[in-house]
């Protein structure tokens, strides 16, 4: 099967639509081009040295990255400066170049989802929402024996998804009635013949931004022709995204625990933190890259601790005159496990279309430092 970059694009576009980027990010395609064909794709966080040799160590000529390449305007490309080179030699081995920043970030499954759950943080809203998606109700009926192929299509394609909940419907059990025509191939009964089957009523929210693709997968899904199917428009407001988010801790725990927590599954060689030791922390905010901007929210949460990085001096003045305890867990350590999560996220969906394709995660990344030891 011959796999183009359009095909991606269209996956990682559908995972984290481009409308949900803030405005002036830099997003999308930023190298190469959409009818270029595959050989394999790596996910990183920095497309770097680093990126460019696993790259050619892995035969990937398609980078997925969170941080864009090209965030400014170029005024020039020089090959003797380091950004430069790394152009150069982007462009000399054809490799395709594929932005997701902070449309990934406002994503609902995506960066602070992602920290949520390996946090074990029950997530309850966003912190500051940018976006709030007009809804939709979608209301078919199918024969009894296929609403569960029908749901999962649906679902797939962006219904039935109430905050950290997939595949939400109703259904309740019917009869249906239909009398095929002439010049019709009924999948169920007779031409000329009134045909009772029994049904279930499938009720389910969309945002309306997806109501193309959810169609699409209702007929492609649907065992009957002409299956029956409304959209209706709902006047209350719509899933709020965001940046950042809170919840709640699945077992409370003390913020020197919580702290020393975030250093073993985040990976980070060096975690700060600010407040009492045994401070209980149960309702927590948290932020994936720099948060600091969001403390003013994490308060208005009444979070108990608020986790991201790259906190400021003043930012953590406020924080602490405030009562809000602060575990910066470094910018690299609160988005690195997005780049595993999605390439298994691809390598999945690529299974399905039966590529064979590979996907990896470019572990490196983040900035190199030196820590002082103790003595």
């Amino acid at each position: 099967m011959s796999l183009r970059v359009q095909k991606l694009m269209d996956l990682m576009n559908d995972l984290a639509p481009p409308h949900l980027a803030l405005k002036n990010d830099s997003i999308g395609l930023q190298i190469g081009h959409p009818e270029e064909e595959i050989n394999n794709i790596l996910t990183t966080l920095d497309v770097d040295e680093q990126a460019l040799a696993a790259a050619e160590k892995y035969d990937a000529n398609l980078v997925v990255s969170h941080h864009p390449l090209i965030f400014t305007p170029l005024t020039a490309i020089d090959y003797r400066r380091p950004d430069g080179n790394i152009i150069k030699e982007i462009i000399r081995r054809r490799i395709n170049v594929f932005v997701a920043h902070t449309n990934l970030d406002i994503a609902p499954t995506g960066v602070n989802n992602i920290l949520c759950n390996i946090l074990e943080v029950e997530k309850a809203g966003v912190l500051e929402i940018t976006r709030q998606e007009k809804l939709l109700k979608l209301v078919v009926f199918v024969p009894a024996g296929y609403e569960e192929n029908l749901r999962d299509g649906i679902a797939s394609a962006g219904a039935g998804w109430i905050g950290s909940y997939s595949h939400c419907t109703f259904q309740s059990a019917g009869t249906g009635t239909f009398l095929p025509l002439e010049n019709t191939e009924p999948f169920i009964g007779e031409r000329g013949k009134l045909e009772k089957v029994d049904e279930f009523r499938l009720e389910t929210v969309l945002p309306a931004s997806r109501q193309k693709e959810v169609k699409e997968a209702l007929l492609q899904n649907h065992p009957y022709e002409e299956p029956a199917y409304e959209f209706y428009k709902l006047e209350e407001a719509g899933f709020p995204l965001g940046l950042g988010c809170w919840g709640t801790l699945t077992e409370p725990l003390p913020l020197k625990e919580l702290a020393r927590k975030c250093r073993q599954v985040l990976g980070s060689d060096t975690i700060r933190y600010w407040g009492d030791n045994d401070a209980q922390a149960h309702k927590i905010a948290l932020c994936g890259g720099s948060g600091g901007n969001l403390i003013s929210r994490a308060l208005q949460r009444e979070a108990d601790v608020f986790i991201s990085g790259d906190f400021k001096y003043h930012d953590i003045q406020y924080a602490r005159s405030m009562g809000l305890n602060l575990i910066d867990a470094g910018h690299y350590g609160t988005e690195y496990p997005l780049v595993p999560w999605l390439a298994q996220y691809l390598q999945d969906k690529l299974r399905a279309w039966g590529a064979q394709n590979s996907v990896r995660p470019v572990s490196g990344g983040g900035l190199d430092e030196n820590i002082l030891p103790e003595g």
